[in-house]
């Protein structure tokens, strides 16, 4: 999943400052648990591709 979300960041379907979905969106359009989810969007974030703003939501990060 966070592999996934990844090939999009880099294949510019999702570009810097767009907004993702939430967890639980992700959740959904993976079809797992929220923790699951949670786990792949913190991988993400140590991955320095995508950050949180508290309320805002999660966003991809600049290259």
């Amino acid at each position: 999943m966070a592999d996934d979300i990844e090939q999009k960041i880099r294949s510019g379907e999702y570009v810097p400052g767009q907004q993702l979905p939430s967890v639980s969106e992700i959740g959904e359009l993976y079809n797992v648990a929220r923790s699951t989810a949670y786990r792949a969007v913190k991988e993400l974030h140590e991955r320095n591709l995508i950050y949180g703003q508290q309320g805002q939501g999660i966003f991809v990060a600049d290259s």
